[in-house]
Formats: structure tokens, sequence, C-alpha cells
């Protein structure tokens, strides 16, 4: 049994998925990118039979994803994680549930009875406007790491430290995680 499968097995405790985690190897970006400006960055390559255990690694101090299967780097992506006063948890979690088409039930706008928006940016718990209807961000291709509220998914990625605590990926990277993800899959984040 390789490390990899034996630190991804349902019967090891989350500090060895989180030493296994710290293995790998994560390059520096070369530059730094302009947070004003989103970017869509990501590869994806898993040759053909390549089978095993599946890992998702996060590295929030260099702000990317890296997908192993059967201990092989598959995919990377850039990503935005939680920026100051919101940050990210650091830890070994599973993925909880997947929802293709997930609204926050925590942040969104606040429309009228038309559909327009009367409030763009509207954290549940503030005061709602008379005639006012919540509705959530679309958090599309999510996939829930805790019971509070943090999920991968795709959304604005600048590279840098920017939501409220979720992990953004650019929209193709988030489809592809999506898809290649089950429920249960080990990620680490640090």
């Amino acid at each position: 049994m390789s490390l990899l499968t034996a630190a991804c097995s349902s019967q090891n405790s989350p500090a060895a998925l989180h030493q296994l985690g710290m293995g790998y190897a994560f390059a520096r970006p070369s530059n730094k990118i302009d947070t004003t400006q989103a970017v869509s960055s990501g590869s994806w390559d898993v040759p053909a039979g390549l089978t095993g255990p599946h890992l998702i690694v996060i590295d929030t101090e260099l702000q990317q994803a890296k997908y192993y299967i059967g201990g092989r780097l598959v995919g990377q992506s850039a990503i935005s994680s939680g920026k100051a006063g919101k940050l990210t948890p650091r830890g070994t979690f599973k993925i909880l549930a997947k929802d293709a088409t997930h609204k926050s039930s925590t942040y969104g706008s606040v429309v009228n009875s038309a559909g327009e928006t009367i409030v763009e940016n509207y954290t549940a718990g503030q005061p709602m406007p008379a005639g006012g209807i919540y509705r959530g961000a679309a958090m599309n291709n999510a996939m829930q790491l805790t019971t509070t509220g943090i999920w991968m998914h795709e959304g604005i990625v600048t590279s840098a430290p920017e939501s409220h605590g979720c992990i953004r990926l650019p929209k193709h990277m988030a489809k592809i995680f999506f898809d290649n993800t089950e429920v249960g899959t080990p990620v680490i984040i640090k």
C-alpha cells in the first residue's frame, strides 16, 4: 500500500493526512498578479489509465490548489481564499457534499419584485429593505468543506485572498475539479 493510499484511507487521522500534504511541492509564483484583474490560470492532465485515491491540497500562502490522483499531480489552479477577518480554515477536511448550482445562504444581494438589484452586497442579518427579496450569490460547481459554510467553488480569482473564507476557483477549473471529485475526497488546506 502506497503512502498516499494509506493516508487517504478513512482509518487515518487528520494529522497523518496533513503530514502527507506537507510533502507536496508548490512552485513559488515568479511574479505578482494584479489583484484588480481576474485570472483563469490552471491546468489538468490525467494520463490514460491513471487510478488511485484523489487528494486536493490548497496552499493559502501561494494561492494555489493542486489535485493529485494516485500520488501524481494531475491538476493545478490559481485560487482566491479568505481575506483578513474571514480567513479560510487550515487543516484536513473531506468533501461533505456537492452542488452544481449552489447559492450562498449568507452573502448575496437584495432585489425587488421586478428582480432589480436594490442592495448589491448584502450579508444575512443586515436589515432587509421593505419589499426586498434575498438572492444568494452564485457558487457554481460547489464542494462543501465544513458545516459552517466553507465551500470550494467557482468565483472571481485574483490569486490574492479575496473571499469570505471559501476557496474560489476559476470557472473552467472549478468545473474540472467538481466533475472529478467524489464526496469524501480529502482536502488539505495549509
